[in-house]
């Protein structure tokens, strides 16, 4: 395709950033979306790969950050199965978007199907670790139960026998064995940022890798621009609790602990799946459930408002790196129970605004139970949600741009977040946002 007239490129008097993505949506895409709608500093562009599970890169896609315009888009005469070391097409096409768009940072939300080319143009990068592919392929870092880094066997096992099956066997062990020790030298250059969207992302890396754990780590929080709302139900005595489930059903969305306490809760609760998924419509004809299958993110305000719900459940097995939905139920005054795992350890203060809930199925049953009983502990947590601030996509950006120029300036990276409800995490912390 041929390039594009200056008239049609974005505006060209700001610096411009280029944000390497994948096109498959998610919290991904929305971190994406946010940050270039809001950001004033510098024109932003998007830098798609276009694929399917079964090769992540076959093509790529240049977008505007804020409006989605497309710019152009190629189909690679050699596609890119999952990541590379190198590629010589790749590199081409992302020197020559650079070149054009006077592109003066770039911020790495996902390496699938792109290539570690995007670490060797001498443009300095921005590392958000929205998950933990490359040096996972399976990208929840979850075999059973979350991985604390993997021994050679181990490995092995994972690529072939892991029900998750997000890169199940596709490419050799010494394939992605080489590609993780290439990333880990990248990630360890001096022009790379590295921001974490909690505080439990920095122990997990130094889990998985010290090497990663050594590296200078910055947490960001993620941010949402909604309106304040009271959507809570009111947990009245009389009747069941309404309890809403949040997000696509799936073996590490804890779908196996639903099954296995669904016979009891629906007895304690009347329980809602909002966006459950193709996987979780076992329960879609089951007493006591209503099912919504999918539902655009602009519904959501009003689901939770029709709802009145008077609890949100999250029972996530594998180490989720922030989740948006946490934060959407909490700006709805809904109270939030999830299992202690991943960034709820970090975004949760037990009783405060959310409830931690154990890891067997047994206690999801008696949290419900307790909850059922002492129902006042939801409408206390509730009126407390509604008195807290929301940490805004604005403030997010902010942040990201402090980072920044500490960086080019030479001074110190912002330090890390000590409390995770401060209003700007890599500055003054200010208790008692939430997001």
């Amino acid at each position: 395709m041929p390039h594009q007239q200056i008239s049609d490129r974005p505006e060209q008097r700001k610096a411009t950033n280029l944000h390497i993505s994948h096109s498959w949506g998610g919290g991904i895409y929305r971190w994406v979306h946010d940050f270039c709608s809001v950001d004033r500093e510098c024109n932003n562009l998007v830098l798609e790969s276009l694929g399917t599970r079964e090769c992540y890169g076959i093509g790529l896609r240049l977008v505007e950050g804020a409006s989605r315009r497309e710019l152009q888009s190629w189909v690679l005469k050699y596609p890119i199965s999952e990541t590379r070391v190198q590629h010589q097409e790749y590199r081409t096409i992302l020197e020559t978007v650079c070149q054009d768009y006077d592109v003066g940072h770039i911020y790495l939300s996902s390496m699938l199907g792109h290539s570690l080319d995007i670490f060797n143009l001498g443009i300095p990068v921005t590392k958000i670790y929205h998950d933990y592919y490359p040096y996972c392929p399976n990208v929840y870092t979850y075999f059973g139960r979350p991985c604390a880094g993997c021994d050679l066997e181990k490995f092995t096992d994972c690529l072939k026998n892991n029900p998750v099956d997000f890169a199940n066997d596709k490419c050799s062990v010494n394939y992605w064995l080489d590609l993780r020790e290439a990333y880990v030298e990248a990630l360890s250059r001096s022009d790379v940022s590295h921001v974490c969207p909690s505080k439990n992302v920095i122990a997990n890396l130094e889990e998985l890798d010290p090497r990663l754990g050594r590296l200078s780590l910055t947490v960001i929080p993620h941010g949402i621009n909604l309106t304040k709302k009271n959507s809570f139900g009111g947990a009245e005595e009389g009747r069941k609790l309404r309890v809403v489930i949040l997000g696509t059903q799936h073996i590490v969305k804890g779908l196996k602990l639903l099954e296995e306490s669904f016979d009891r809760a629906r007895l304690i609760a009347d329980l809602t799946f909002l966006g459950g998924g193709p996987e979780g419509t076992l329960f879609m004809s089951r007493y006591g459930v209503r099912y919504i299958k999918q539902y655009e993110h602009s519904e959501l305000g009003a689901l939770l408002q029709e709802g009145a719900f008077d609890l949100a459940l999250f029972t996530s097995t594998f180490p989720e790196t922030f989740c948006y939905t946490l934060s959407e139920v909490r700006a709805h005054s809904i109270p939030p129970g999830a299992r202690a795992v991943g960034s709820f350890l970090d975004r949760i203060r037990e009783g405060e605004d959310g409830f931690l809930i154990g890891p067997e199925s047994e206690d999801i049953v008696d949290f419900l139970l307790k909850l059922d009983s002492d129902r006042t502990l939801l409408k206390e947590l509730s009126s407390r949600l509604e008195t807290l601030p929301i940490r805004t996509v604005e403030a997010m950006v902010d942040d990201y741009y402090d980072l920044r120029n500490r960086k080019e300036e030479g001074g110190m990276p912002a330090p890390l977040v000590e409390r995770p409800d401060s209003t700007h995490p890599p500055q003054q912390a200010t208790p008692g946002t939430i997001y």
